[in-house]
């Protein structure tokens, strides 16, 4: 079942779209005529009654036509979007209707209230193609050559906590935002620099992506390795703060790390792969958050908002992990184990920015591959 968007109301929103175009267009050329005047476009809106926001919705059933051009609204109103053009915000519309047509038959699907719900999170605009080519840039080239089993030591343990949390032992900064740049690399290096500081020192400081966006010769908005990143850190001793070398997400022209200090213990000491299994992976988070890779090519990741989520449309082969990502604790529900994982992708994607992954104990590599690249830097 498609959804249609060649109503009347869409016809009207896009007839009041065109004229505040027109509107600002004539506004730009005449800027000092009457600027009490800038007011009048918000009179233009189509009122929205019944959908006060998106964000909580669980959608399962498609809405009708006039309920779509609302939600485009409310989205719209609710993410900051502004569309450079009335030619943009229709082929934006267009993706927003596709993309909502998927979540609509993927929650109608779901087969336990606590599965993996799709919502209309900050990337309801935005193509598969667009996501795929903007944002799945995590390169495994370095990973693969340092996570080969000759490799990697057995990190073992032998009474891991029953559930853990690195935030609630204040091990873990606030969800950042890597904007449209490939940077995941960049920020889950960071995230785990942020953790081990913090256990090892007490140091709490949220770290700076942008001296290894602007430094790692390999890492720029495309792509980068993981490793490299942690390899500049440790030659370097150390990554500046967030506050002293803000992001911009985008690379700059020079590197900066010799005009700006060093954040106090944030230095490094080496970094080790981890054992490719569940088991692995659980006794290097009982020690810490722990950097992993894995595959988010796919809607379903995308345009997660909550529930456990458990990559049916992921393959098998862990080398095709596109995304960085950073454990930072378990837990169950339900009698269903799975990972807490902090993304990068603001608290407007997700489960206020962090998803849910199963423990797959059938599958070596685990859920889209989450087992196969884990990494974690050492602090002595």
């Amino acid at each position: 079942m498609k959804i249609s968007y060649t109503s009347n109301r869409f016809l009207l929103f896009i007839i009041f779209t065109a004229c505040l175009c027109l509107y600002f267009a004539i506004q730009k050329k005449n800027p000092d005529e009457n600027e009490d005047i800038l007011i009048i476009p918000s009179k233009f809106e189509i009122p929205t009654s019944k959908y006060t926001s998106v964000s909580s919705l669980i959608l399962d059933k498609l809405p009708n036509e006039d309920d779509v051009i609302e939600l485009f609204q409310v989205w719209k109103k609710e993410h900051g979007r502004v569309y450079k053009d009335l030619g943009e915000m229709v082929r934006k519309f267009e993706i927003f209707v596709s993309n909502l047509e998927y979540i609509v038959e993927s929650n109608a699907k779901r087969e336990s209230p606590h599965s993996s719900v799709v919502g209309l999170n900050n990337f309801a605009d935005v193509s598969s193609t667009e996501f795929r080519e903007k944002y799945m840039t995590l390169k495994t080239d370095a990973m693969d050559i340092l996570n080969d089993d000759d490799n990697v030591e057995d990190v073992t343990c032998s009474n891991p906590p029953a559930t853990l949390d690195w935030r609630a032992n204040g091990a873990v900064t606030p969800v950042k935002d890597q904007g449209e740049c490939g940077s995941c690399w960049a920020f889950s290096s960071v995230a785990a620099i942020e953790g081990i500081v913090q256990i090892k020192t007490g140091t709490f400081v949220s770290l700076s992506e942008q001296e290894l966006l602007d430094c790692v010769k390999d890492g720029d908005c495309d792509g980068g390795f993981v490793p490299y990143a942690l390899d500049w850190v440790q030659k370097h001793s150390g990554v500046a703060s967030q506050a002293d070398y803000p992001y911009t997400a985008s690379k700059g022209v020079v590197c900066k790390a010799s005009e700006i200090q060093t954040s106090a213990n944030s230095n490094i000491d080496s970094q080790q792969a981890v054992l490719k299994s569940d088991r692995g992976l659980l006794c290097a988070v009982a020690k810490q958050p722990v950097i992993v890779g894995i595959y988010a090519d796919s809607p379903s990741f995308q345009h997660y908002t909550g529930g456990i989520f458990r990559g049916e449309d992921c393959p098998l082969d862990p080398k095709n992990v596109t995304h960085g990502m950073l454990i930072v604790g378990y837990n169950s529900l339900n009698g269903e184990d799975y990972w807490i994982v902090k993304n990068s992708h603001a608290t407007t994607w997700g489960i206020q920015g962090y998803m849910w992954i199963k423990r797959d104990y059938s599958k070596r590599y685990g859920v889209c591959g989450i087992n196969a690249h884990a990494t974690i830097p050492i602090k002595y």
